[in-house]
């Protein structure tokens, strides 16, 4: 089998050079240092993924998406910056942008193999991709806490708001005794109860409450939301490495890509006369928006209508100052 081909857009010479050396073991890797060399291998090679830094001089790594976009649409793309990601996600929104990376101290170089990895295979679901080999998934039932594996993760089943409510303040409580910061109670809460509002189906897969519901963005109130046995939602949690892990999975696929930027644009744009973001007034998505400020990575995988996978990791050694966008759909 042929190998897939990567361009790597780089102005920087060590750090497109770190980029090859990482990639070139398993890709053939092409490399320009510029807009108007990136376009002449596109437009003589069949290249399968570009990753490109955002500012180059001449004309930026945002430029070059569009172009790809517009005269390369079957080739893939990611963006790379040393400055504030935040201040891209509108453009991302705009642009159809799913995965941006920091470049703070130097790269992440796992988060690049990782994703170039999910992004060319289409495999996108799991954990266990973010770690080294001998990290261990488990599953448990019933109704007692369990302590995860020492590197690695234990998953379980919450059918009710009860059950929810129990586990996140046990789970919570377990990481932070074991040097989390008080904040992950907030991302348990935040993505466990945006599970349970999204979870519920009847058996032809229509949302099912106890009330009728125009919109599932609505705030509701939990304990009016009744799980059916195949409604289930799972949570992960565990230690592995330098990562305090919370993983959330459905298995309905509601969110979608444009959805999550449209919600952390309106939580960080700021419009209008009030120097304030448009989000502060909405009555859902600011939950995503500090999940992702809380958490050092959180990753989005998606298989539309089927299942959701949303991964929040917390350095233990110290907070990343700029977030990743990682957004995956299948």
């Amino acid at each position: 089998m042929s190998k897939h081909r990567i361009l790597v857009v780089e102005d920087i010479h060590s750090i497109r050079e770190a980029v090859k050396d990482i990639l070139v073991q398993q890709y053939q890797v092409f490399d320009a240092e510029n807009y108007d060399e990136a376009v002449k291998i596109l437009d003589t090679e069949h290249i399968d993924l570009v990753i490109t830094d955002i500012r180059m001089p001449g004309k930026s790594g945002l430029d070059l998406i569009k172009t790809i976009q517009k005269e390369h649409p079957q080739v893939q793309y990611s963006l790379m910056t040393a400055y504030n990601i935040n201040d891209y996600i509108n453009f991302a929104y705009q642009h159809d942008i799913w995965n941006i990376i920091p470049k703070y101290s130097f790269l992440d170089i796992n988060l690049i193999t990782v994703m170039v990895k999910k992004l060319l295979l289409k495999d996108i679901f799991g954990v266990e991709k973010y770690f080294s080999s001998g990290f261990q998934l488990t599953e448990e039932s019933g109704e007692g806490f369990s302590v995860p594996p020492e590197n690695g993760v234990v998953f379980r089943k919450i059918s009710s708001d009860k059950e929810r409510n129990h586990f996140c303040n046990r789970i919570g409580a377990f990481l932070i005794e074991k040097g989390a910061p008080n904040a992950v109670h907030q991302i348990l809460e935040e993505l466990t109860s945006n599970a349970m509002i999204r979870a519920p189906r009847d058996s032809k897969g229509n949302s099912k409450y106890q009330y009728e519901l125009p919109s599932r963005d609505l705030l509701v109130p939990l304990e009016h939301i009744q799980l059916a046995d195949t409604d289930y939602f799972e949570i992960g949690y565990g230690i592995a490495e330098n990562s305090y892990i919370i993983v959330v999975r459905d298995h309905f696929g509601s969110l979608n890509k444009k959805e999550i930027l449209k919600r952390l644009d309106r939580h960080i744009t700021v419009e209008g006369p009030t120097g304030l973001p448009s989000g502060l007034a909405d009555s859902h998505g600011r939950g995503l928006y500090i999940c992702r400020e809380i958490s050092d990575q959180l990753i989005f995988n998606i298989e539309k209508d089927r299942r959701t996978e949303i991964i929040a990791l917390l350095d233990k050694q110290t907070n990343k100052g700029y977030k990743s966008l990682s957004i995956y759909e299948v």
